[in-house]
């Protein structure tokens, strides 16, 4: 596989999303093509609430409005929907007094960040220290929300050697929790200091009970997250989280990129946030300092560029699923020490070899 980090230049939406601009001279073909790329890569809503602020907005194909009006409206509805969960789990957990900090989406729209415009998450992250985590789950339960039927294996992994338990559904909404106690498996071989990142969390104003990373950890959080995780389904989607966290950091305070790159050395993620800017700043312009990068790509990060590149049949890169494949191989084994990850393989392999139950009409 060559992985060379040069990038093919067919892909509209890649093309858009270095340089908005670039949409003045698309023909009604490249806008279709990069409407296309947007929804595979969860970003047409957030495209749909960029375009009105371009000099192009009333160059929109007539037959393509009418979905990037849909994406608006929809992802307006998602908004208030997931506003109004927020204050359901605040009410639920009334009687929790640790912090329960708010994680990735549900953080940026309780803080009105840019990044929350047209975002769109299929579950609600929450944090809280590792000993509240059988109180949280127990008031949970009294609020609605209840895990699903696991296997004694996969619920023992979860609340082993996971950095979360098992997901909590409502029974009512079917909305979705993730609970976590650490922002990363405790198992990692990349050692990272969750624990300095949330006890300097501070109160989210006006919210009630919840509590948020500091400004540095939650754009270091999104970059641990995006890189140490094996999946990129929705990878250039989360790589322009980072873009969008870094730009509004950076205009808030002129000394962010500088605290930024200290914080990410006293938490163990100064590689990661290297690596996570240069992406950045490669597939998105981002205005980041020469100083801040990595001279040279590695074979790493060259595969990051291949899975988080446009994932539509007529756009995607050349060997993209084999680096999905080699990604997801390193996730495993940068989670797991080795003899845990023999077993949780062998533990798949088994099931996977056993017959499936048919249910009885």
């Amino acid at each position: 596989m060559n992985l060379s980090s040069s990038m093919p230049e067919s892909s509209p939406l890649i093309d858009f999303l270095r340089d908005r601009r670039v949409v003045d001279t698309f023909s009604a073909e490249e806008w279709s093509l990069m409407l296309a790329e947007a929804r595979h890569a969860g970003m047409l809503a957030r495209i749909a609430h960029w375009i009105p602020g371009l000099s192009m907005a009333g160059n929109v194909p007539p037959r393509h409005q009418g979905s990037l009006a849909a994406a608006l409206i929809q992802s307006a509805a998602f908004r208030r929907d997931v506003q109004r969960e927020l204050r359901s789990i605040s009410s639920a957990l009334v009687r929790v007094e640790a912090p329960v900090l708010l994680l990735k989406g549900a953080s940026y729209v309780a803080l009105g960040l840019p990044v929350a415009d047209g975002r769109v998450f299929s579950d609600i992250d929450l944090l809280v220290a590792g000993d509240q985590i059988p109180l949280v789950e127990s008031e949970l339960m009294l609020g609605g929300w209840i895990t699903g039927q696991l296997d004694p294996y996969d619920d023992r992994y979860y609340r082993q050697w996971s950095h979360e338990i098992p997901p909590m559904t409502h029974t009512h909404r079917g909305t979705t929790i993730d609970l976590h106690h650490s922002l990363v498996m405790p198992t990692c071989r990349i050692a990272v200091d969750s624990s300095r990142m949330i006890d300097d969390a501070v109160p989210i104003a006006g919210s009630g009970h919840f509590w948020r990373l500091r400004d540095e950890d939650v754009l270091l959080h999104a970059a641990a997250h995006l890189l140490l995780n094996g999946e990129f389904n929705r990878g250039l989607r989360d790589l322009c989280d980072i873009d969008l966290l870094f730009r509004h950091f950076s205009a808030v305070s002129a000394e962010f990129p500088k605290r930024l790159v200290a914080r990410s050395a006293e938490v163990g993620l100064e590689t990661i946030l290297r690596q996570a800017l240069y992406l950045a700043r490669n597939f998105f312009s981002t205005p980041v300092d020469e100083r801040l990068l990595r001279r040279e790509p590695t074979t790493f990060v060259k595969l990051v560029e291949k899975a988080v590149y446009s994932r539509h049949p007529d756009t995607r890169m050349r060997g993209q699923k084999l680096a999905d494949w080699l990604l997801m191989v390193r996730e495993m084994s940068l989670r797991l020490p080795p003899n845990l990850l023999l077993i949780h393989l062998l533990h798949k392999m088994w099931v996977g070899f056993q017959p499936v139950k048919r249910v009885q009409a």
